[in-house]
């Protein structure tokens, strides 16, 4: 029987309790927990990542790696004298962090600067702060206790500084700090991401430490205006051509970050890869590698995709869950269901969020999109729009009538939702979202654009 193991069961299966000859079984993230389903290869097939479950890398590893950058090394960077401020994602973007904060801060140290030159920005973007208890999560106890760390608040203009204008327009305003240091380092996980094509990298400024207003600038330009959809380009495992992505890149070069480390992670959430040095070019490289052993292609959509989001904090909310949506749409049939296990254990991630599931399906609701752009409203879109191709079941621990607002059938297990669900061929999806599929041909694969990295 073939294992696809996430994480340690923290309660019992209680949708399946025996093993059915000719059955496969299968590990679906749920929160902190897992559900194992038993599924009949014959009907499914499960599309995960090369690396889903690798194991993970060692300490001498990651350092070694970190020895030999894609650009100058740190200690050829940093001087005695020198102020750094390391910029870290909050707690919704699983990065590994608690395992690499401590080897940067050994690294500075040997270098001579003492901890009160070393500060750590949390570049939360538009999310609410972080707590303490989160700050020890992401940062582990070690670095939490030595080191001044600091919430970015994209709403709190004295805290920042307008550093000019992108040639689409983007008035680029980033928190002050980054301009006191002498060097910037930042921090953060590659994955996919339906916006910028993929995460880390310079999202750690762009969003992560910049005004509201610069943010929702930014992310405008991935919708359409005139068409009402979204724009060509902007799209998953898109780099060149997409306008956000390039918007982002040429922000942040406003600012010039010295150094950079992202990590991959398993489904485990343990760093199975590393990518760092040059800002942009180490970046690039490690989305090159990613989209290789994250994409899978398939030949052909399916009436039917189980997609599990991967589990916490992947599915904290389901503003981050709907990301692991759009990519389960790609391979499923026009008309066909969806079936998505996001616990969503602490709600949509806005307050306001429902209010832009307005009368009159996803029009409306890009429409006002047009009279008042904002991220969020565009993500409630796309869900709509989901809701209106596709009949779409939620496991989570939402309320039932939230989820029927928005469109979508609430359920409290995956045994529910497939009772509710006829027996017709399908996809498994378990990371859906650091699972990139698509559908090709032979004949296209080697040239298909859904995955090209650096586009050409």
């Amino acid at each position: 029987m073939k294992q696809y193991q996430s994480r340690p069961a923290s309660e019992p299966d209680k949708n399946l309790s025996t093993v059915s000859p000719g059955r496969e079984t299968v590990a679906l993230g749920y929160g902190a927990a897992e559900v194992k389903f038993q599924y009949d290869p014959a009907q499914f097939a499960v599309l995960a990542p090369h690396d889903f479950d690798a194991e993970p890398l060692t300490d001498v590893e990651i350092n070694n790696l970190l020895q030999r950058p894609i650009g100058p090394p740190l200690e050829e960077i940093v001087e005695a004298n020198d102020r750094v401020v390391i910029v870290v994602p909050d707690v919704t973007r699983a990065a590994g962090l608690d395992r690499i904060a401590p080897l940067l801060l050994e690294r500075l140290n040997s270098r001579g600067l003492a901890d009160e030159q070393i500060s750590i920005l949390v570049g939360g973007g538009i999310h609410r702060p972080p707590t303490p208890a989160e700050i020890r999560q992401i940062l582990g106890l070690l670095v939490a206790q030595r080191l001044a760390v600091f919430p970015h608040n994209a709403n709190d203009d004295s805290s920042l500084v307008r550093l000019g204008v992108t040639t689409r327009g983007t008035v680029v305003e980033l928190n002050s700090r980054l301009l006191r240091a002498s060097h910037v380092i930042i921090t953060g996980g590659i994955s996919f991401h339906y916006f910028a094509g993929f995460s880390g990298g310079r999202k750690a400024i762009l969003p992560g430490c910049a005004a509201e207003r610069t943010i929702q600038a930014n992310h405008l330009l991935s919708f359409d205006c005139e068409s009402l959809e979204k724009r060509a380009g902007v799209a998953s495992g898109r780099l060149d051509g997409n306008a956000v992505h390039e918007d982002m890149e040429e922000g942040v070069n406003l600012l010039g970050p010295s150094f950079m480390v992202n990590t991959v992670l398993n489904a485990r959430n343990e760093i199975v890869a590393v990518s760092a040095g040059h800002w942009r070019d180490a970046h690039r490289e490690g989305c090159k590698r990613y989209a290789v052993t994250h994409s899978v292609p398939v030949s052909s959509s399916r009436p039917l995709v189980i997609v599990s989001v991967g589990g916490a904090p992947r599915d904290i909310n389901l503003i981050q869950s709907h990301k692991a949506m759009e990519h389960a749409s790609s391979v499923l049939e026009e008309g066909g269901t969806m079936i998505a296990l996001a616990e969503c254990a602490q709600g949509l991630g806005r307050d306001d969020f429902l209010d832009w599931f307005v009368e009159g399906g996803s029009r409306a609701t890009a429409l006002k999109l047009l009279d008042n752009y904002k991220i969020n409203g565009q993500t409630a879109w796309g869900l709509r729009r989901k809701a209106e191709r596709f009949r779409i079941l939620l496991v989570s621990a939402l309320d039932d009538a939230v989820v029927r607002r928005m469109g979508l059938e609430p359920h409290r297990s995956l045994e529910s939702a497939l009772a509710a669900v006829a027996s017709v061929p399908g996809y498994i999806l378990p990371g859906g979202l650091t699972t990139l599929p698509y559908v090709t041909t032979t004949e296209t694969l080697a040239d298909d654009s859904t995955v090209k990295v650096l586009g050409g």
